[in-house]
């Protein structure tokens, strides 16, 4: 009898094991609906005399970045709120691409025009504060892709005429919906052109102020040696009490740093020195390389849609939701 209770203690303890022992199964809790945070982005933005970092939800982001880059003209309000569907893609996509750009500062994206413009106060000032906000409600989640990443999108103001290859501007290797291309328009008075001159004390003072571009006591001419296919100063020669050769976008950058964003707008201009005076004339405003935002409102009226603008400057990409 002690034999067969022995027996029975062990078959009953071991299927108690065996039924507490985890399967090669997987638990499934029914009706369960998988969760995904929300993306919040750290911003650097400076409030009063101080930078903070601040948390920001990313299509808030979004709306505000729209906001901040874009300042239509008063007129026709359907054709502001296409170019802020537009803006507002290209926001998104940018922050996508470029979230953690400034990790080792404790943050992902800048607040200044390193990244992209961020003044969440404009939405709050702005005349179109609510066609920014209603840009980046109907386009939530649209991003620009190529192949299996979201595009590395860059915009300007104004290309001129004609927008640059990116490995032209920056050198490096691009990718090939980066390419320039002839802006044609439908509408001949799209871009703007300017003139800037600037004494030769003052640009000797602007380049000394810069390691890249020190010419030291002397400053006797600044030549032009050479142009990409869009026509931009692709190479200047500097001569003074050094002589050398940078880049064109190197050059304004040093001298509109100084001299403010105003003055030097783009590097597709000519430049001459008359009685000690350095004359410049161009076309447009900014770097000249991705979506040209003058080029974008002018297709927008002349009938094309958000998605036909962004698919003309940015070839060979797809808009994925």
């Amino acid at each position: 009898v002690r034999m067969v209770q022995r027996i029975l203690v062990v078959l009953i303890v071991g299927a108690l094991l065996w039924s507490c022992a985890p399967g090669p199964g997987r638990v499934v809790v029914p009706n369960a609906v998988p969760r995904t945070r929300p993306i919040a982005l750290r911003v650097q933005v400076k409030e009063g005399n101080a930078l903070v970092v601040r948390v920001v939800a990313l299509e808030d982001y979004v709306a505000a970045t729209a906001a901040s880059e874009v300042h239509p003209e008063a007129g026709d309000e359907e054709i502001a709120e296409r170019m802020y569907e537009v803006q507002a893609v290209i926001a998104r996509t940018y922050a996508m691409t470029n979230r953690g750009r400034h990790a080792r500062d404790g943050f992902d994206l800048c607040s200044t025009t390193h990244c992209q413009l961020y003044e969440p106060a404009r939405l709050a000032t702005s005349r179109w504060a609510a066609a920014a906000r209603a840009a980046a409600q109907k386009t939530t989640g649209e991003i620009l892709w190529f192949a299996d990443a979201p595009a590395r999108v860059v915009f300007h103001a104004d290309c001129g005429g004609y927008t640059s290859a990116a490995s032209a501007v920056w050198g490096g290797i691009a990718p090939a919906y980066l390419a320039g291309q002839r802006d044609n328009c439908q509408t001949g008075n799209a871009h703007g052109e300017w003139t800037f001159d600037a004494r030769t004390d003052a640009l000797r003072a602007a380049l000394n102020a810069d390691p890249r571009t020190a010419v030291g006591i002397r400053l006797d001419n600044v030549e032009i040696a050479g142009r990409d296919a869009a026509g931009r100063a692709e190479k200047i020669v500097l001569r003074g009490s050094r002589t050398f050769v940078i880049r064109g976008e190197i050059f304004r950058d040093v001298v509109t740093r100084r001299l403010g964003v105003k003055t030097l707008r783009s590097t597709l201009f000519s430049v001459k020195k008359v009685r000690g005076v350095f004359s410049f004339s161009g076309k447009g405003f900014g770097h000249g390389v991705g979506l040209c935002q003058a080029g974008a409102l002018a297709r927008l009226k002349g009938g094309d849609s958000p998605e036909q603008v962004l698919l003309h400057y940015f070839p060979g990409i797809s808009l994925r939701r």
